[in-house]
């Protein structure tokens, strides 16, 4: 059991091959003994047909010895058309022809029977040689009825049966090689298309497993079974890949956020352990001066809160955000972000450019708030004039929000929805928030089943594109 389950595919292929070539060539023996064994049977029958005892010919007369080639003592035995061997051993153990086959050469061959024991009751047959050695007699010996130690002798040339097994033998060798031959094609186009793609398989499986993950497999031609075994795992290997690399990159991004988070929090708990030091050590004892560090420690505090509210939300989305999904109008509510802006932020100009209205079905609070973070982001960072556009293109309503401020490189652009990016790469508060405001927008647009994108240039201004699907559908964050 042990030494089966340890050979190779290779190796009982070439086995199972070999065992049908044995099996071919020993059902080619037995054929052949049995056909063999079955003509000498016929040629004994006719032996037994052909063996009239001497006797009924009348009175025996002395004729030349076996082999003399004179057959003058019976002349119509002479003319008759046979191949049969007759004639007799007499008790000296001199042999005696009666007549000799007229369908062959009778001159040149005839049976040897010497030192050839001859029975003394019932009928033997035997087979000899015969006189030029090139073939051998099938001969029925038995005792005379006419004379006591007399043995008639009936005899058959064993030609036709020795040819046509040796001709049987020769069909047979051609077939066997015919089978091996096959067998051997057989093997290789095994081999070639099975085995060898599947050890080629393991070979490059052992470096995957070794971490070489730029390893493809490869199996033999197109729609065998190890190409498409070899096209499956080259598609698992890819995913494998993928998902290796997009964990490396959610690692660096994990790292990245807290870094920027720790970065973010360090600051204003520095100010608010600053400021509880110095009034601990009497270094603020003015009235003035210690409601000026607490006003100060207040909103490093509140900074610290909306920080931490900002990365709740975006644990929240994350996760499973709960949604109230109703039909609204897009129109409508860039209408009341637009109007409460410009009465909030002095200076900056904001113009709404939306004809008509455009329906979605969507939660109003949440998508109040990404519009709220994407203009409030334009009128901090984008300069004096900010438009707010809003289309129905085919299935998907888009609100543009563009501005005309210093913008952003490409590459920043490009991970402007990441969190901590800001296009500044500054840390003072006066530049504004933290770099979560995209990341928020973004995260609430994804779960209504919609894209943000950010395209700048730098001096030519920011637009940022939101696209939400304008039929009602199921929301993909929705539960």
């Amino acid at each position: 059991m042990t030494a089966r389950a340890g050979l190779t595919l290779r190796s009982r292929v070439l086995i199972g091959l070999g065992a049908i070539a044995a099996i071919a060539i020993a059902i080619s023996i037995v054929v052949t003994a049995v056909t063999h064994t079955f003509l000498m049977s016929q040629l004994d029958d006719r032996l037994a047909t052909s063996s009239v005892s001497l006797g009924s010919r009348g009175e025996p007369r002395l004729l030349t010895e076996c082999g003399s080639g004179d057959t003058s003592g019976s002349e119509s035995d002479a003319e008759r058309p046979s191949d049969v061997f007759r004639g007799y051993v007499d008790a000296a153990g001199s042999c005696f022809v009666l007549f000799t086959p007229t369908t062959m050469d009778a001159d040149n061959s005839y049976p040897v029977l010497d030192d050839v024991t001859m029975p003394t009751e019932g009928g033997v047959y035997l087979t000899v040689p015969s006189s030029d050695g090139d073939d051998s007699y099938r001969v029925l010996a038995r005792p005379a009825s006419f004379a006591s130690g007399v043995t008639e002798i009936t005899a058959l040339s064993t030609e036709g049966v020795e040819a046509a097994t040796h001709r049987l033998v020769l069909i047979e060798a051609a077939g066997v090689a015919a089978v091996l031959a096959g067998l051997a094609a057989v093997a290789w186009f095994v081999i070639s298309l099975g085995v060898n793609p599947m050890r080629r398989m393991v070979a490059a499986s052992s470096r995957i497993a070794e971490g070489d993950l730029d390893v493809r497999l490869e199996g033999a031609g197109h729609g065998s079974e190890s190409a498409e075994l070899a096209t499956s795992l080259n598609a698992v290997i890819g995913t494998l890949t993928a998902s290796l690399e997009e964990r490396e990159r959610s690692e660096a991004r994990l790292r990245e956020f807290v870094a920027d988070a720790s970065h973010e929090l360090r600051t204003p708990l520095t100010t608010v352990l600053g400021y509880a030091e110095l009034y601990r050590r009497g270094a603020i004892a003015r009235d003035e001066d210690v409601a000026d560090a607490w006003r100060r420690t207040e909103a490093e505090a509140e900074r610290m809160k909306r920080l931490v509210e900002d990365m709740l939300t975006l644990a929240k989305y994350d996760a499973e955000p709960q949604l109230n999904p109703i039909p609204l109008d897009l129109a409508h509510v860039c209408g009341e972000v637009v109007r409460d802006a410009t009465a909030a932020r002095e200076g900056v100009t904001f113009t709404l450019d939306a004809p008509e209205p455009v329906t979605i079905e969507g939660d109003p609070d949440r998508l109040r708030q990404a519009v709220i973070n994407v203009v409030t982001n334009a009128a901090i960072h984008g300069g004096d004039h900010v438009t707010v556009r809003v289309r129905q293109d085919d299935a998907l309503a888009r609100i543009e929000v563009l501005d005309d401020g210093p913008g952003m490189a490409p590459e920043i652009a490009a991970r402007a929805t990441e969190r901590f990016v800001r296009g500044d790469h500054s840390r003072a508060r006066a530049t504004g928030g933290s770099g979560l405001g995209l990341a928020i927008t973004a995260a609430i647009i994804a779960v209504h089943g919609g894209t943000l994108t950010v395209e700048s240039t730098e001096g030519d201004g920011t637009t940022v594109t939101i696209a939400l699907p304008a039929a009602p559908a199921q929301l993909s964050g929705a539960r």
